[in-house]
């Protein structure tokens, strides 16, 4: 039976295809690839196309458009539509000298590779240039410095001079990586580079990849074609949410006679949440998609075992809930245990539990192996005391594939270490992502029903209410010490995020340690603001936790370290006045800068007390590194040390170089 996945590009707002697959080779000769693809599409978008197929426009998928590769779309119609799915003819070229070729990459033009998507640029949509200015007024969107607005709302935009260059030549193996896997993007990232250059100079006939900033929320714009001083491979959307950076990238080739210098862009922006076709939630039939806190609170009760157990190990049963309104009422409960008592003591258990191995003294007979001839008609809903183990996880995961589960409640992380993951339970929480099982906590931590969720590559748990603002929300790492700021400190900090707010806009969150000190006041200046508020928690006795948040992840000690790549979702670090923690976190920070695994977007160090000194040292410190040859001399010029606010956001103006 096939599942459902989660689709949390539905928070862009967009009415788009889904990725179109190439599903059949027409010709591949030396200067062109001629191919068929099929878009998935939705009820919403085949009403548009037979309505409005003018205003649909394809997409070609970014990494393929950094490679040099230009795609070209037959325009859409309801000929090629085939009951949910459009089939298209595309042709591929290499446009961009310098860049892999068709001999390098026409391999890879083959049956199911992803190329692109079709988009709806609802004209109902389209932003006025009246309403252009408002929006910028509202910080709703940040748009490149060198932005002119026409009086039809159209904007053209300049790129950074800047030129997009590899590394070294790409050899096949790593194209493949690049072109198919899911992180390709973030390779291709690494191996191309961008350098600083006087003027961006094109060639006719030729073309140059180059960069741009920009930040939508609840916006996207779309790249014209044929402009006279610069065009832009076909058609590119670029997304509302996920357009947030000072490398957006631009594929620009000239076409004239004539050489270009500086080239610009046309583009026209529509609002994602103005139009009337974009996407829309069907209505459930039931109140609430999923129970509620106190539902599952009342319930666990039921999962109190009372009957005489034949194992040690008999505080983890777990509860069959069939797709009925009453289900709560006529759940099955399943202990664990093998078939007859267990003669072990509870210490050689809890050793004999640890190991999995067939040599193990411990059956390993979960209640989850007993599920299989339950579920019948329709996938049932398991919920459980804790989080699973390896052979819970394999049982749920059987039975998720067989369509038999699509849902997990669980009350405790872990049975051993509170409310605290460990790393191998983060791994199995991205694959019942990829498996398309829904996972609810019933947080103790925070008294609220917890939905996991994935953005980014990173798994966090969000209050199921918040869910639309965690995924449109730009978020702020938030970095400090334990211990609380002066009354001073505390209201620079609240002034800062006045700042933030008044030029980024509502839609921003910040996400903290969640301990106590700095990051507990932060978390109460956020929520008295009304922006968002999350924390990577950790397992450690020096500190309080911070509990009252929209959304968090929990980490055991030993994840100390991967726990540091769950602040990556977050656009911009602050790091106020801290202690050891700190100082760790911001080498982690600025390696991951030099390792192109972070944009290299400003570290502000904030001297939240005042003064202007808690920072100094590392200044010193980062200026002899570059002076010694230690450390690349752009990082010098990404480190900013102040205490005043508008210093903070000047600084994200002026380096961003935004309008």
């Amino acid at each position: 039976m096939a599942r459902k996945h989660t689709n949390n590009h539905l928070f862009r707002g967009l009415l788009q295809s889904s990725d179109g697959l190439i599903t059949k080779v027409i010709d591949a000769g030396d200067q062109s690839i001629t191919f068929e693809a099929a878009f998935g599409l939705s009820e919403e978008l085949i009403e548009q196309l037979k309505k409005q197929p003018e205003h649909i426009v394809f997409s070609e998928r970014s990494r393929i458009a950094r490679l040099g590769i230009q795609i070209e779309c037959e325009p859409p119609g309801i000929d090629g539509l085939e009951a949910d799915k459009i089939r298209l003819c595309l042709v591929a070229s290499a446009v961009i000298s310098g860049y892999p070729g068709l001999n390098e990459i026409k391999d890879f033009f083959s049956l199911g590779l992803p190329v692109g998507r079709l988009v709806f640029c609802d004209p109902d949509a389209l932003l006025s240039s009246d309403e252009v200015l408002e929006a910028i007024e509202r910080a709703e969107l940040k748009l490149p410095e060198a932005t002119t607005i026409s009086s039809d709302g159209s904007i053209v935009i300049a790129p950074h001079k800047v030129v997009c260059r590899f590394r070294e030549p790409l050899d096949k193996k790593t194209l493949g990586r690049i072109l198919l896997r899911e992180d390709g993007r973030e390779l291709l990232n690494r191996y191309q580079v961008r350098s600083a250059v006087p003027s961006v100079n094109v060639a006719a006939g030729e073309g140059v990849v180059t960069t741009c900033s920009m930040y939508l929320n609840d916006h996207f714009v779309v790249l014209q074609s044929g402009f006279a001083t610069g065009r832009n491979l076909p058609a590119t959307v670029l997304d509302p949410i996920k357009t947030r950076g000072i490398r957006i990238y631009l594929e620009i080739v000239n076409q004239s006679d004539h050489p270009i210098v500086n080239p610009l862009i046309s583009a026209r922006i529509y609002s994602a949440a103005k139009s009337r076709n974009g996407v829309r939630k069907k209505k459930s039939s039931s109140k609430n998609s999923h129970f509620t806190y106190h539902q599952m609170r009342d319930f666990e009760k039921r999962l109190t075992p009372t009957d005489k157990s034949t194992c040690h190990f008999i505080d983890k049963p777990v509860a069959v809930i069939q797709d009925e309104v009453d289900g709560l009422k006529k759940a099955s409960v399943f202990l664990n245990g093998p078939g007859q008592s267990c003669e072990v003591t509870n210490a050689m258990c809890a050793v004999a539990r640890r190991d999995f191995s067939p040599d193990s003294e411990c059956a390993h007979r979960y209640a989850t192996s007993r599920l299989q001839d339950v579920v019948q008609k329709f996938p049932a809903v398991l919920a459980a005391n804790y989080f699973p183990n390896i052979i819970e996880h394999r049982d749920i995961i059987n039975l998720t594939c067989e369509g038999k589960l699509k849902a997990l409640y669980f009350y405790e992380p872990s049975c051993e270490h509170g409310p605290f993951l460990s790393q191998q339970d983060h791994h199995r929480l991205e694959e019942y992502h990829a498996f398309g099982l829904e996972i609810y906590w019933v947080s103790d931590l925070n008294g609220r029903l917890m939905k996991h969720t994935m953005r980014d590559g990173m798994g966090y748990f969000v209050a199921p209410e918040r869910l639309a603002d965690f995924h449109k929300s730009m978020l702020f790492a938030f970095y400090g010490s334990n211990q609380r700021l002066s009354l001073r400190g505390e209201e620079r900090l609240g002034t800062l995020m006045d700042a933030l707010i008044a030029f980024w806009g509502q839609r921003i969150g910040i996400v903290t340690g969640g301990g106590s000190g700095v990051m507990e006041q932060a978390n109460t200046l956020a929520r008295k603001r009304g922006i968002l508020s999350g924390a990577n928690f950790l397992d450690i006795t020096d500190q309080s936790m911070t509990t009252d948040v929209d959304f968090c992840q929990v980490f055991q000690a030993t994840c100390r370290h991967s726990r540091q790549k769950w602040f990556e979702i977050a656009s911009f670090p602050i790091f106020n006045v801290g202690g050891l923690g700190s100082l760790e976190e911001l080498g982690i920070t600025l390696c991951n800068m030099k390792l192109s695994i972070l944009d290299p977007v400003p570290v502000v160090l904030f001297d939240t007390e005042g003064g202007g000194n808690f920072w100094s040292g590392i200044d010193d410190q980062i200026n002899e590194m570059v002076k010694r040859g230690r450390a690349p001399d752009w990082i010098k010029d990404n480190i900013v040390i102040t205490d005043d606010p508008k210093t903070v956001t000047d600084v994200y103006r002026q380096r961003l170089q935004l309008f």
